[in-house]
């Protein structure tokens, strides 16, 4: 029946005119403009089944654990990547909507850019009516009363006079001379309205969105400003005692108090190496502060990456006796062995979470385990499916950093390790 409800389906073009489209060259576009397309004109199922069929994932994250637009990204870049990739999200596209709309009408650049700034309002279908009404051919303006008609009914309902229920109003045959291209007109104004409902729909779903992930963003850098903040005065704390403590130094070696002498000397190495710590620390807040300035900048045009998942670690932590001072970092020639063939990023969260734990290993986003089977050992999280493998080294300061693997490969290291213990 003419002026059905709209939806996402569309009717597909009428018999009788050649099609002045063909299949959309995507990977001609750049990645940010591909993956909002994705995003805009894809459900999240829809997305996720494309990089299931492709085959995609992301290097330390599982493919069920990343975000909408992770996925999007991804698939942009396999499209730009290799083109052929773009077959299975025209096939979504087609699933979804059918056809293309208007695929029989030629559009000239304008008219496309006029199109697309109507159909992004909120008053897209009143503006479609506008237009409708306003041709200058009967014809086309007779398309519009079904549609008017049925919108009637739905705000209206039936009218009702003398206590009786109207009859629904017949709608006006079309012009004799035209009777296919009203019918052609009416089943893509009915592909347009659904189209438009649908872009509506995710468009509010996109902001809220949005708004929700920039408000998280700035608190995230509020936080990192407050640490920076804490960093800045706790480095000045140990540069005032690293002073007291040569001048110290300078008074006993005056003295010439041989054993006073040795004992400011390694207080004053024991400062050095926390005042470095506490400037890397101090340096990689203000490198975050940066991070987070742009993800602030970023989440007002597009949606951030969803942060990784919170691990779930079992078993009994490091033991409390161990010392809680800073510990001096030993990177052995097994670590950097192990750490060739990760990405650049979780090769940075490998020696973050080591000079985390020279720091103090107590710190709660450690979880520091030991390894059933090697006494000593122990590991740390760096990513979902990554640890970090460490050992007390034999001077009591410090912490020999041993290997970075995947948890898959935990109980190949302990027989490994034992052979070669």
């Amino acid at each position: 029946m003419a002026g059905a409800a709209p939806g996402r389906k569309g009717a597909r073009a009428g018999r009788g005119s050649a099609a002045r489209v063909g299949p959309a060259t995507l990977q001609d576009l750049t990645r940010d403009q591909l993956s909002v397309f994705l995003y805009v004109a894809l459900l999240p199922d829809e997305v996720r089944a494309v990089v299931k069929d492709l085959g995609l994932s992301m290097p330390g994250f599982r493919r069920e654990a990343l975000g909408d637009v992770e996925c999007c990204d991804l698939v942009a870049d396999e499209i730009r990547a290799a083109p052929a990739a773009a077959a299975g999200v025209l096939r979504a596209l087609e699933k979804a909507f059918e056809s293309v709309p208007l695929a029989r009408h030629a559009l000239e650049p304008r008219a496309a850019s006029e199109l697309l700034r109507v159909i992004s309002g909120e008053s897209a279908l009143a503006l479609a009516l506008w237009r409708v009404l306003s041709d200058v051919d009967p014809a086309v303006r007779d398309a519009a009363r079904p549609t008017l008609d049925w919108l009637a009914q739905e705000y209206y309902g039936p009218r009702k006079e003398d206590g009786a229920t109207a009859p629904p109003a017949e709608p006006p045959r079309p012009a004799a001379e035209s009777p296919e291209r009203l019918r052609a007109l009416e089943r893509e104004l009915a592909q347009a309205r659904g189209q438009i409902e649908e872009t509506r729909r995710k468009g509010e779903a996109q902001r809220e969105k949005l708004q929700a992930q920039l408000k998280e963003a700035r608190a995230r850098e509020a936080q990192a400003v407050d640490e920076a903040a804490r960093s800045r005065d706790a480095a000045e704390a140990v540069r005032r005692e690293l002073g007291r403590a040569e001048a110290a130094l300078a008074a006993t070696q005056a003295t010439d108090a041989a054993q006073e002498a040795q004992r400011a000397r390694a207080l004053a190495r024991d400062l050095e190496a926390k005042a470095g710590a506490l400037a890397a620390r101090l340096e990689r807040s203000r490198e975050r502060e940066r991070e987070l300035e742009a993800e602030v900048t970023t989440a007002r045009a597009a949606a951030p990456k969803a942060p990784a998942a919170a691990p779930a670690a079992e078993g009994e932590v490091e033991p409390e006796e161990a010392l809680g001072t800073w510990l001096m970092p030993v990177y052995t020639r097994e670590f950097y062995d192990s750490i060739e063939g990760w990405d650049r990023r979780i090769q940075r969260a490998a020696f973050k979470q080591a000079h985390l734990l020279a720091q103090d290993h107590r710190h709660p986003s450690l979880r520091a385990l030991p390894l059933e089977g090697l006494p000593g050992y122990y590991r740390v999280r760096v990513a979902t499916d990554v640890r970090l493998i460490y050992r007390r080294g034999e001077r009591q300061n410090a912490v020999e950093i041993l290997s970075l693997i995947d948890r898959e490969d935990l109980d190949r290291y302990i027989k490994q390790a034992k052979t070669r213990g």
